[in-house]
């Protein structure tokens, strides 16, 4: 097999599993041709890399391509209406995760499932949405996963059958996040930027339609990297109801950058990493902040709840409480039951401390703190201890 991952190979086996050949818009094959590029030009990826690349390109082929073939064949799919989502958003590590499980145990939420974002079909039905058996199928592909990377454990905990971050749905179009998070490709994170990413939510939103035709609900969404395509988010979802969390970049920057390098096995690529993930970090961080600060510029901060990661922290059942009530709802004795049971039975450090400093990649203290002055001047943000 060559040591280029090209798209005919990729697409070539997706289509020779899955018998279809449809992958919807055209944009999917731009962001995929960008990518297998980027990797074979700076990856530097060995055969462990190539494997990983190929299977994670895989598994987003072949979903997507039964996605399009099903909407095609059931096309009452497209008139599913998906409102006032409450979407989770902010740097990476202000406490999106807990807050997305939080919201996940209130039986009125709809949460985005790590065994569905990427095995969508046949579409999960309420009666069986515990008992699927792709649930057992994910625990296990994850337990295996943490077996063989133990400490990502305790940098950024995902159990196979609970909610996850709905990137899982845009990495189908190649425009995500996601990818510059385990490849060394600088050149895919400039496109990334500065691409369309209206494409990519059409897919977003064509894929909960689908997934809520027949276990529906209020979804309750979480992706850090919607901060960089807020206008693209809105106008897809103009009744959204945005939970913003803040915490201080002095804790975000570094943990992110741990983050990367805990992903990434030892034996993924030659290339050099020394240096890298520090400054790479500081970079999307704060593009994610300007693109917040720009977009509320211009259209003011309705449908928008800022949370304050010391106050999620402090108080977090109350924290959601918060919100529920900024946007005109209350929350239930039942919910607040279960998120409280749910916080009992998963303390804070089960799986061990995450230990990271600015040091540990290089980065200089005065030049993050000043990257960042606008933006922690704007909403306040307190520096953590």
């Amino acid at each position: 097999m060559s040591d280029v991952v090209t798209v005919d190979e990729v697409v070539g086996r997706a289509v020779a599993e899955t018998g279809l050949d449809d992958l919807g818009d055209p944009a999917c094959g731009e962001g995929l041709a960008v990518l297998l590029d980027c990797v074979a030009r700076e990856a530097a990826l060995n055969d462990v890399g190539r494997m990983i690349l190929r299977t994670w390109v895989h598994e987003r082929l072949v979903n997507r391509l039964r996605v399009v073939d099903w909407v095609g064949t059931h096309p009452e799919v497209r008139d599913e209406r998906v409102e006032c989502p409450i979407v989770v958003v902010g740097m990476l590590r202000t406490g999106s995760t807990l807050l997305c499980e939080l919201l996940a145990r209130d039986p009125a939420n709809r949460p985005l499932m790590k065994w569905e974002g990427l095995n969508a079909l046949p579409p999960p039905a309420t009666a069986t949405f515990t008992t699927d058996p792709r649930v057992a199928a994910e625990v296990a592909k994850q337990e295996a996963i943490y077996s063989v990377v133990p400490e990502l454990k305790t940098v950024h905990w995902e159990p196979g059958d609970g909610p996850t971050e709905c990137v899982a749905l845009l990495t189908q179009t190649f425009r995500a996040q996601d990818w510059h998070g385990l490849f060394k490709i600088p050149s895919y994170v400039e496109w990334f930027h500065a691409c369309d990413m209206q494409p990519a939510y059409d897919y977003h939103r064509l894929s909960l339609q689908l997934l809520q035709s027949r276990a529906p609900g209020r979804w309750t969404l979480k992706a850090p990297g919607h901060l960089l395509a807020l206008d693209a988010l809105l106008a897809t979802y103009p009744d959204a109801r945005v939970v913003v969390l803040h915490r201080d970049p002095m804790k975000t920057v570094p943990s992110s950058a741990s983050l990367s390098v805990t992903s990434r096995p030892d034996s993924l690529s030659t290339a050099d990493f020394d240096g890298y993930f520090g400054p790479l970090w500081v970079d999307v961080l704060g593009t994610m902040v300007d693109r917040l600060v720009d977009f509320r510029d211009r259209n003011g901060d309705d449908g928008f709840v800022d949370v304050h990661y010391r106050d999620f922290v402090r108080d977090p059942v109350a924290t959601v409480d918060r919100i529920y009530r900024h946007f005109g709802e209350s929350m239930s004795d039942e919910a607040a039951g279960a998120m409280r049971d749910h916080l009992t039975s998963h303390p804070k450090g089960k799986h061990g401390a995450h230990a990271y400093t600015l040091d540990d990649f290089g980065l200089d203290e005065r030049a993050v703190r000043d990257r960042f002055a606008a933006y922690v001047e704007r909403f306040g943000i307190e520096e953590e201890a």
